[in-house]
């Protein structure tokens, strides 16, 4: 039984499909006014890894994942570079997605812009107003909260505790929310039955999650950030509108902070995809992220990624080991020799999932199944045939779990290669140099010049070059 936990009822709590074996999600999409930052890839890969695993347990998943390309940020960049609003976020709906391609996140089943939708957001308003969940004052359309009972019911705040940034002269409650914004010059407009306007932010994920998902979802996802006022008010509007429970769980992401602070352009620490991809290979970052609880922040620092990075060295370098050791023998599907860490991998896996998708669990059996195979590779208990056996039963398990978390699934020998010249290529050595030092190193053994032997071990070493004295050859490693 799957257990998730819903910041709805605020506890871990068994999951329950509307429909045996079918799966509804929704998570909250970007803004397209910049490119995405780490947080949104954050967001984007916790529940690309959710989707699949609900896939690999046997769900039929339909997930909705929107882009908001109507909001005050686009048309602010569109006014100041003189360009129209549609032109800004198509350009960065397209590098957005294209970033998220990168980092190996599936597209949704659905990903709908709010654009696409303005006819199904205005016949939606209209039935709140029928409803009388909703008024209109001078073109402008609020969301009454005195009319939901349940207000707050998500964020566990009071009446007196709410606070609503959206200023207007036309409410009637300060703390009633926009569905419907009037014209302004320089914005852009469509045509309703109040006035030229366009769509408030809340309103958007509601209608879209009817109109893809119908009037009940399993799942709504998004950061912690969205709970209040976002996912308060898509609550309001959505069971106003239906008398219907809106989603049954509700599922947060933590925080994102850079070096101890939280993620902002203002403070001058903001962390794009874009320039995360310069530096660190996409495994690297889904590797940091899933490294962490869904549920918890992340701090997003240079250790980070370069415990990210060794961390997926070794992994790769075992991997590859195996590899050599499996070549061209057949599998004998003998497991009685296979360690009881290999043989329950997959067990583990679904055990560690269950548990409120626990990523990091799962890292970590991952890690003491590789301490296991790598003495397994270099242990004389076993036979090649024995090996061979274990590491294919291995291979087999470790492939399900790799296709869902989407690690380790490329070829170890080229990942590593690729690894070697990436970093060689920051610390400005060229493996024709290392080579040309263990020509020198090679000399000075057969020489019995241990002084010089030393002195080239040491200035590699200092370059973050490791020697191998291996029987028979002199080879050379990267040092973390």
């Amino acid at each position: 039984m799957i257990k998730l936990y819903s910041s709805l009822s605020r506890k871990k709590e068994s999951f329950n499909p509307l429909k045996e074996k079918e799966i509804k999600i929704y998570a909250c999409g970007v803004t397209p006014y910049d490119e995405i930052h780490i947080g949104h890839a954050r967001q984007a890969v916790v529940y690309d890894v959710l989707r699949a695993y609900f896939e690999y347990r046997g769900y039929k998943v339909s997930y909705v994942r929107n882009f908001t390309d109507v909001d005050d940020k686009i048309i602010k960049r569109a006014n100041d570079e003189k360009k129209e609003s549609k032109e800004i976020s198509e350009y960065f709906i397209k590098e957005n997605s294209n970033d998220l391609k990168t980092l190996k996140v599936h597209k949704a089943n659905y990903e709908p812009k709010v654009t696409e939708c303005i006819q199904d957001i205005i016949d939606y308003i209209q039935v709140l107003i029928d409803k009388g969940f909703a008024y209109v004052v001078k073109g402008e359309v609020f969301f009454a909260i005195d009319k939901f009972s349940q207000y707050g019911k998500l964020s566990n705040r009071k009446q007196e505790e709410l606070i609503n940034s959206e200023e207007s002269e036309n409410k009637k409650n300060n703390n009633d929310f926009v569905l419907w914004k009037p014209w302004k010059e320089g914005e852009p407009y469509w045509e309703s039955p109040w006035g030229r306007g366009r769509p408030g932010w809340h309103i958007e994920c509601s209608v879209m999650a009817h109109k893809y998902l119908g009037d009940e979802i399993d799942i709504h996802g998004g950061g912690i950030d969205l709970l209040f006022p976002h996912h308060e008010n898509e609550i309001a509007q959505s069971e106003s509108y239906s008398g219907k429970q809106f989603a049954r769980y509700w599922v947060h992401n933590g925080l994102v902070m850079v070096d101890g602070t939280k993620m902002s352009k203002s403070l001058g620490n903001f962390l794009s995809v874009k320039d995360a991809l310069k530096k660190y290979f996409p495994e690297e970052i889904r590797y940091a992220i899933l490294t962490h609880h869904y549920s918890s922040n992340i701090d997003f620092s240079g250790d980070l990624f370069l415990n990210a990075r060794k961390r997926l060295y070794y992994y790769y370098s075992t991997l590859l080991k195996i590899e050599k050791l499996t070549k061209n023998i057949n599998f004998n599907k003998n497991e009685e020799k296979i360690p009881k860490i290999i043989l329950n991998l997959e067990k583990q896996f679904i055990k560690f999932m269950d548990d409120n998708f626990n990523t990091p669990r799962v890292i970590s059996e991952i890690a003491d199944v590789f301490k296991e195979l790598n003495k397994i590779v270099n242990s004389n208990k076993y036979s090649l045939e024995e090996k061979n056996d274990i590491f294919n039963y291995f291979l087999k398990k470790f492939k399900i779990i790799s296709s869902i978390f989407r690690l380790f699934e490329e070829d170890p020998k080229n990942y590593i290669s690729k690894l070697q010249n990436k970093i060689l290529h920051e610390k400005e050595i060229s493996e024709e140099f290392i080579e040309k030092k263990l020509d020198k190193y090679r000399l000075a053994k057969e020489e019995k010049n241990y002084d010089l032997v030393d002195k080239i071990r040491d200035e590699l070493k200092s370059k973050g070059i490791a020697v191998q004295d291996l029987s028979g050859s002199v080879k050379w490693e990267l040092i973390f």
